[in-house]
C-alpha cells in the first residue's frame, strides 16, 4: 500500500468541488419545507461554488504535462485495496466541467418547481454529486459506488415530478431504472472479475492505473469476456443499440432538470467508462470487440436519427437524437487511437452543451 500523500491546497480542490452540492443538500435537509426560496438559493449557491472550482481546475490544469492532477488518495479499506482516490486528467476534466455547467443550469431550469420543493432539490443535488463523483474517481470501487448513487434519485424524481404524455411517468421511471440496473449488474460482474484477476499476485487493488499496469495478468480470453460485460454495462448507459430504448421514454417522462442531466452528462458516464475501464485496461478485449461495437454504433447513428425526424415531442427528438449522437462517440471509441479518443471527449462535451 502506497503511503498517504501530503494533502495540499490543490489536492483538496476536487473534494471541495464534490462536497459543495453535498453540503448544500445537507443544509436543505434541515430547512423548513416552507422556505422554498431559501432552498432554491442554497442549491444554486452550492452548484455555483462547484462550477467555479471546476472552472479553476480547468484553467490551472497543466495541459502540456498531462496525466492525473489534483490527486488525493486516502486508504479506505486497505485489506481489499479500496482507496478514496480522486483526480482528473484530459479525459475526465472536461466531463467534470460539463457536469457542473449542466448541473448549475438544471437548478435554474427548476426555479419554478412548486411541488415538494425541498425533496426535489435534495434529490437533484445528490444526482449531480453522484455523476460528478464517477468522473473524478480513480478507484473502480468508488466509481461504481457513485454510479449506483445516480440511479436512486432518478427513479424517485421521474415518479414524482415526471410528465405524462405518450407514456406514463411510472412506465418511464421503471423502464429507465431496469435498464440501468441490468447494465450495472453486468458491470459489477466484470468489475469483480477484473479485481480478482488483478489481485492474483496477492496485492489486491481497484485503482485504475494499477489495473491497467497489470495487463500481463489478464489472458486474452479473460479480456474478451470482461470487455463484453463492459459493453453491456456501459453500452446500456450510453444507449447503444440495442440497449437504447430506455433513453427516449426516460427523457419524455422525466422533469426538465433530470432530462438535462440525462442528455448532458448521464450518458457520458458510459462513454467515459468504455474508454477508462475498457480500452485502457482491457486493450486486447477492446481490439477483439471493436468491429462489432462500430457496427452497432453505425446502426445507432442511422436508426435513431431517422426516428428522431418523425417525432413531434421535443423531448423525444432530444432522446432519439442523443442516441444517434452517442453512436458517433462509440465509433470514435472503437477506432482505438488517441486522436479518436480526443474526438470522442470533444463530441461528448459539445453534445452535452447543445442538448
Amino acid at each position: 500500500m502506497s503511503a498517504l500523500p501530503t494533502v495540499g491546497s490543490m489536492s483538496m480542490l476536487l473534494p471541495f468541488t464534490l462536497l459543495a452540492p453535498i453540503v448544500a443538500m445537507l443544509l436543505i435537509v434541515f430547512m423548513p419545507k416552507e422556505e422554498t426560496k431559501a432552498i432554491k438559493l442554497i442549491a444554486a449557491m452550492g452548484m455555483l461554488v462547484s462550477l467555479v472550482l471546476s472552472l479553476y481546475a480547468f484553467a490551472t490544469y497543466q495541459w502540456a504535462q498531462g496525466g492525473m492532477q489534483f490527486t488525493l488518495t486516502i486508504p479506505w479499506v486497505p485489506d481489499l485495496g479500496v482507496n478514496m482516490a480522486l483526480g482528473v486528467d484530459g479525459l475526465s476534466l472536461p466531463m467534470l466541467l460539463l457536469t457542473n455547467l449542466i448541473g448549475f443550469a438544471s437548478i435554474y431550469a427548476s426555479w419554478n418547481i412548486d411541488k415538494r420543493v425541498k425533496e426535489f432539490f435534495i434529490l437533484l443535488l445528490i444526482l449531480i454529486a453522484g455523476v460528478m463523483g464517477t468522473f473524478i474517481a480513480r478507484d473502480l470501487f468508488i466509481f461504481f459506488l457513485f454510479y449506483e448513487i445516480v440511479v436512486i434519485p432518478i427513479y424517485i424524481m421521474v415518479i414524482i415530478w415526471g410528465s405524462t404524455k405518450r407514456v406514463t411517468k411510472e412506465y418511464a421511471a421503471m423502464k429507465l431504472t431496469i435498464y440501468l440496473l441490468i447494465g450495472s449488474a453486468f458491470l459489477l460482474v466484470g468489475m469483480v472479475a477484473l479485481y480478482l484477476a488483478a489481485g492474483a499476485n496477492g496485492n489486491p487493488t481497484f485503482m485504475f492505473d494499477q489495473l491497467s499496469a497489470r495487463q500481463d495478468l489478464y489472458s486474452p480470453a479473460f479480456q474478451k469476456v470482461a470487455f463484453a460485460l463492459m459493453i453491456v454495462g456501459f453500452g446500456s448507459l450510453i444507449s447503444m443499440f440495442p440497449f437504447h430504448s430506455w433513453s427516449p421514454d426516460g427523457y419524455a417522462g422525466a422533469p426538465t432538470a433530470v432530462s438535462m442531466i440525462h442528455a448532458g452528462v448521464l450518458k457520458k458516464i458510459g462513454g467515459y467508462g468504455l474508454i477508462r475501464l475498457g480500452v485502457y485496461v482491457l486493450p486486447v478485449g477492446a481490439s477483439f470487440w471493436a468491429p462489432y461495437i462500430a457496427t452497432l454504433a453505425v446502426i445507432s447513428v442511422l436508426y435513431a436519427a431517422f426516428i428522431a425526424l418523425a417525432q413531434k415531442d421535443l423531448k423525444y427528438v432530444v432522446g432519439y437524437s442523443s442516441v444517434s449522437h452517442m453512436g458517433y462517440v462509440i465509433i470514435a471509441i472503437a477506432a482505438l487511437n488517441p486522436t479518436a479518443a480526443t474526438g470522442a471527449v470533444a463530441m461528448m462535451f459539445a453534445h452535452g452543451v447543445m442538448a
